[in-house]
């Protein structure tokens, strides 16, 4: 009887262990009220009007890179070269908004900087706006050996602008089924990101997703609800970007991209140099030459797009018609 109480109150305290561990979860808001943030001392500052606009993507991840995610915790200095190294390549490319996957933000792994922070006061512009996706009070994982474990954890999507954010929602999309009971608690979660931004006269709709890398049938549901969320909400101005899921080896997205650029036919189109960008009838793609941070060739490159307003900044007014004596 005694052995039986002790293995039931083990078992208790682990899984109180495990709830704990799996909690901590700070943003408990709707699908519909994301937070615009801006940066003290910039947002200030008007930015010039805008004739073109150039769009970068990129699957950060965590600021780790392909190898420091698989090696043991990387010392500070080579997560922050990492950081440096995607704010020279933004700097570079000329870009006037950043749509990035895979960011830490203030996780103990990448000790505890805000890495969205970071890279848009790095950058001076005035505009974030983040979607948190996996967040918990310490992960577990690798399990062994336990100083490696990530512990406290929070990371998600997000956009960096020079020109003013003016909404910020969110749309979650399907989980692998095949998940143990408590895993929930530790995983991320797949989204589209959703930010509306005002470019002088003009409002451009930015689709920030993330779909799933491995488990290909989830990536294909997460396909289908993507296609049904952006049929409803695809604006004239409207972009679609972000990490497909594709293998990090290659840079093409896969079947299910395509998928998405066919159902979507009526509403966006494909850019033909990007290869993983949409765009609605009222952006007109311009050819976007660029060479990414040599530090940034080993993964995914991001991905970047040169975009001209298809309508004429401002209309002509309207003429008074002459009066008849």
């Amino acid at each position: 009887m005694l052995e039986t109480a002790i293995v039931l109150a083990c078992l208790l305290l682990l899984v109180s262990a495990l709830l704990w561990a799996g909690g901590g979860k700070t943003l408990h808001t709707t699908q519909g009220s994301g937070i615009i943030e801006t940066i003290p001392g910039v947002a200030e500052m008007a930015p010039p009007p805008v004739d073109e606009l150039v769009l970068l993507s990129y699957a950060m991840a965590y600021g780790l890179g392909e190898t420091l995610q698989t090696s043991p915790r990387p010392d500070p200095a080579a997560v922050y070269d990492r950081l440096d190294a995607i704010i020279e390549t933004i700097a570079a490319s000329d870009a006037d908004i950043v749509l990035l996957q895979e960011v830490d933000f203030a996780s103990r792994r990448t000790y505890d900087v805000d890495q969205l922070q970071y890279i848009a006061a790095a950058l001076g512009w005035g505009f974030v706006a983040r979607a948190i996706t996996w967040e918990c009070r310490y992960l577990p994982w690798p399990f062994w050996p336990p100083w490696r474990h990530a512990g406290r954890l929070r990371a998600g999507q997000g956009i960096i602008s020079r020109y003013p954010l003016v909404q910020n929602t969110r749309q979650r999309l399907a989980q692998a089924p095949t998940q143990p009971v408590l895993s929930p608690l530790f995983a991320p979660y797949h989204t589209v990101q959703m930010v509306d931004a005002q470019c002088g006269p003009h409002s451009i709709r930015l689709l920030n997703v993330h779909l799933e890398a491995h488990a290909v049938a989830t990536r294909q549901r997460q396909t289908e609800e993507l296609l049904t969320f952006v049929r409803q909400v695809a604006t004239p101005n409207c972009v679609l970007m972000g990490a497909w899921g594709s293998p990090a080896a290659t840079a093409a997205p896969d079947a299910a991209f395509e998928s998405l650029t066919t159902g979507l036919r009526d509403r966006l189109r494909p850019m033909p140099a990007s290869g993983a960008t949409l765009v609605g009838p009222g952006l007109q793609p311009l050819d976007t030459p660029f060479v990414p941070h040599e530090a940034l060739a080993a993964g995914p490159r991001p991905v970047v797009v040169r975009l001209r307003w298809a309508l004429p900044l401002s209309t002509a007014p309207e003429r008074t018609p002459p009066e008849h004596c």
